[in-house]
């Protein structure tokens, strides 16, 4: 009787709310209700040429940034905007006056959506870009986003790459990283170091995997989660702590060489550093993955 009542009451808000012109969405048995709004979108681009070493800045408050390595000396932007108002018009007039801030010299380039400050009026809600992105090796990059994940493939050169919500992660990436968010994971496939390298998160995992034959000084922490190291990587020098009778918490070492550094930190969640292509299971532990030895206890499974 309890679910029947149920039922109608749940008909008859669907009804009260697509007469208001509402839409609905079901997701795994989860209702969601929202206002229909109307939706403009389009695709910007641009071409540019920067010297040999120099930077690229692209900064981004709602949407993923995703760049890639390309060939030549040119730089190449698609920002694909998307806005939502009230109405198709009202959005498709929102998006005629949403300018690019675009400042370019021969050996810097800056671009960014000016959104307004989100802080007022909500002025900047509704508006989404993302990025596509091609750029030399070489370069000195700066990435940054507030709301959405920032991918790399095959770029080489001084990255920094950061966003506030959402994940950040590159595949064949070399030279000097830095790679930071505060909600979502870390995870870096690295072919060579060319500098420093810097993972960091607050609220996520850190993965991170290693071409054979790499020289660097590690130093992986972690609050609240577990640490780990392949044994296949052949970490030597090797300290670490362990937080009570709980996983380990920090390991510090020598891979082969020694030589630039490569920190890697988290607060709530593990840390894991593994052969580029070696697989998912870490070597050197116990059946259970906890990754006892000289590297400690805390193999970290996500």
């Amino acid at each position: 009787m309890a679910m029947s009542t149920f039922r109608v009451l749940f008909a008859g808000a669907v009804a009260v709310v697509l007469a208001a012109g509402c839409d609905i969405r079901v997701d795994d048995g989860r209702v969601s209700l929202g206002v229909t709004r109307g939706r403009a979108s389009d695709n910007w681009t641009r071409e540019y040429s920067i010297s040999q070493g120099g930077r690229f800045e692209l900064l981004n408050e709602n949407g993923a940034i995703d760049v890639r390595g390309g060939s030549g000396s040119h730089v190449r932007v698609k920002a694909i905007r998307e806005v939502s108002d009230s109405s198709d018009d009202a959005a498709r007039t929102r998006l005629q006056t949403l300018k690019m801030r675009e400042e370019v010299a021969p050996d810097r380039v800056l671009v960014q959506a000016e959104t307004g400050d989100s802080s007022t009026f909500g002025r900047s809600r509704g508006v989404t870009v993302r990025y596509e992105v091609e750029v030399p090796a070489g370069l000195t990059v700066s990435l940054k986003t507030m709301n959405g994940g920032v991918r790399l493939d095959n770029v080489d050169g001084r990255i920094t790459a950061a966003t506030t919500n959402g994940a950040v992660s590159g595949s064949a990436v070399a030279g000097a990283v830095q790679a930071s968010t505060v909600n979502g994971s870390v995870q870096m496939e690295v072919t060579a170091l060319g500098g420093d390298m810097r993972l960091t998160t607050v609220n996520g995992t850190i993965r991170l995997e290693l071409a054979p034959g790499i020289d660097a000084d590690l130093d992986a922490t972690t609050v609240n989660g577990g640490v780990s190291v392949d044994d296949r990587l052949g970490l030597t020098d090797v300290s670490s702590n362990r937080g009570g009778f709980g996983p380990t918490t920090s390991i510090n070492g020598r891979l082969n060489k020694g030589g630039p550094k490569v920190t890697l930190q988290t607060t709530n969640g593990g840390v894991r550093v593994s052969p580029r292509g070696g697989g998912d299971e870490p070597r050197g532990g116990d059946a259970d993955g906890r990754g006892r030895g000289r590297r400690g206890r805390g193999a970290f499974s996500f």
